[in-house]
């Protein structure tokens, strides 16, 4: 919500409020003096937007052809631009300005967040928007000039954290699909910054190796989330304890895990809850290999534009970094990688979906082994059973980042590990995970009044995910960018379930029709016999 006057006008005005708790009162203030939620944005037409891009002829199927334009027309719907008040009086409103249209991820996020870009960007060059991506990479740049880095997203309160760093990610996807040289050269500056911030500010040396960690080191509540905050310290803590756990949660609300068994007490009590979580205890493994993969990738794009000493100079950074990844991350006898505990010096060898995210990001010597050693885990924990996906953990916490729910981004991280694969069963395994996953959706978004959400349930998506600080979102970017990625990548391959069960009709009609003709050539062979045999 923006102030309608300013700061010191609205201060003053509710200094004359005589009784503070009168809820009448206060229901007045906040009407006069303030603005509805969203009035500082307003709803825009992508740039060069197209109804039906031609990417999506190639679908073979008839019906996820048209879902695919059904997809894509809802990004017409989720794309904002910040008015030109907000540059004229930025001390009004907590959203920050930038000077492009974007894409939100949908519900209660009427703003931009770092992660969720990611999958959205990538949705976004599969419907050939290609400007809107440009842009919404622009708007990334012009955060990191400003501050250092990406906030978490485009809130001011949001200025004390980050989420995972996925820039990187993003313009090498829109590079390899447009190959523009000149916007590369323009963003490397921008990315070398954001490289530094993750460096000097969310790093550490642990037994000489350069780790990387989610650390957001506050001694108040999170704004965004003030009153939830303060009810998880009790009056009674001292101060250093309730920064402790404010920390703590505010590290959880950086990793894009918010919130997660994952970063709860050792014993992964089901019991326990949010003021007992030691995020800043754990060293990520999936963090880690973000950062190791954008060395790689840092690599790969100042080769692009013929800078070969940057090149060399991130490329012996990714081998540095792979080494970490085994010697920190990956247990050789579970043969997985897992986060680290720096508490115990041991690794926390718990599954969650994260933990395969080096897989993703490139950061192994000997593919093929890795690869088969990550279908064997999930095999062993029963992963590849699930008829819809799978959860990202399997600890049923009531948390929105734990069993049973699914969530897209991790979905599309092994499946597309999965698919470059050389080993043709392996490729099988990605494609059926993709299929489980599209298919379920398919069926919600025809169920549920043309709805994608932001996660499901995996065990049973008839019923609504749950979880977490707020009521499952419809929307949705990071959803509606992988389904579009998917339905492009397996084009010829994939098929609706109307499809699939006509072709099963089809199947069992053929199999009757044979079966009957079958029994009539067996008839009249034998009745031929018997009446040889009777005439005889």
């Amino acid at each position: 919500m923006s102030l309608q006057y300013n700061l010191r006008d609205t201060l003053r005005a509710f200094d004359k409020i005589a009784n503070k708790s009168d809820k009448k009162e206060i229901e007045n203030f906040v009407s006069k003096y303030f603005n509805e939620p969203g009035k500082d944005l307003e709803i825009c037409t992508p740039p060069k937007w197209k109804n039906s891009p031609d990417s999506f002829k190639k679908i073979k199927d008839p019906y996820l052809q048209f879902w695919a334009y059904k997809i894509h027309r809802k990004w017409f719907r989720l794309c904002r631009k910040v008015k030109d008040i907000v540059k004229a009086f930025p001390d009004r409103h907590s959203i920050i300005y930038v000077p492009n249209p974007f894409i939100i991820p949908g519900g209660r996020f009427l703003e931009f967040y770092y992660w969720d870009s990611y999958w959205i960007i990538k949705g976004l060059i599969a419907s050939e928007m290609f400007e809107t991506a440009k842009q919404m990479i622009e708007n990334m740049a012009d955060l990191i000039e400003r501050f250092g880095f990406i906030p978490n997203g485009a809130r001011i309160y949001y200025l004390n954290r980050s989420q995972p760093p996925m820039l990187v990610s993003s313009v090498a996807d829109y590079y390899d699909a447009t190959k523009d040289k000149t916007f590369l050269l323009k963003i490397l500056p921008s990315l070398e910054k954001e490289y530094q911030f993750w460096l000097n500010h969310r790093s550490f040396i642990h037994n000489d190796k350069h780790l990387h960690q989610y650390y957001v080191n506050i001694s108040y509540p999170r704004p965004e989330a003030y009153r939830e905050d303060l009810e998880l310290c009790p009056n009674e803590l001292d101060e250093r304890s309730k920064a402790k756990v404010w920390s703590n949660v505010a590290s959880a609300c950086e990793s894009g895990w918010d919130f997660s068994s994952r970063w709860f007490e050792k014993s992964q009590s089901k019991k326990l809850g949010l003021k007992n979580m030691r995020t800043m205890q754990i060293v990520p493994v999936d963090l880690n290999a973000f950062i190791c993969g954008n060395n790689r990738l840092l690599a790969k794009l100042y080769a692009a534009v013929g800078n070969f000493h940057m090149a060399t100079k991130y490329e012996q950074r990714f081998k540095k970094a792979k080494a970490v990844m085994n010697e920190i991350f990956w247990d050789p006898v579970e043969q997985m990688w897992f986060d680290y505990d720096l508490e115990t010096s041991s690794k926390i060898t718990n599954y969650y979906s994260s933990n395969m995210v080096p897989l993703y990001m490139e950061c192994t010597d000997n593919k093929i082994y890795y690869e088969k050693a990550v279908v064997n885990y999930m095999k062993k924990i029963g992963l590849l059973n699930f008829a819809h996906g799978f959860p990202v953990s399997l600890n049923k916490t009531g948390e929105q980042w734990d069993y049973p729910n699914g969530w897209a981004p991790h979905i599309h991280m092994l499946v597309e590990s999965l698919r470059q694969s050389d080993n043709s069963a392996i490729q099988e395994i990605a494609f059926e995970i993709a299929k489980k996953w599209v298919h379920m959706i398919f069926n919600d978004y025809y169920r549920r009044n043309s709805s994608i959400f932001e996660k499901y349930n995996v065990v049973n998506p008839d019923i609504l995910s749950t979880g977490g600080e707020y009521e499952v979102q419809e929307g949705f970017g990071w959803t509606n960018g992988i389904l579009l990625d998917f339905l492009l990548t397996f084009s010829d391959k994939l098929t609706s379930p109307q499809a699939e069960a006509a072709s099963l009709i089809s199947s069992k009609a053929s199999h009757f029709c044979l079966s009957i003709l079958t029994f009539l050539i067996i008839l009249l062979f034998s009745t031929k016999n018997i009446l040889v045999h009777f005439f005889s």
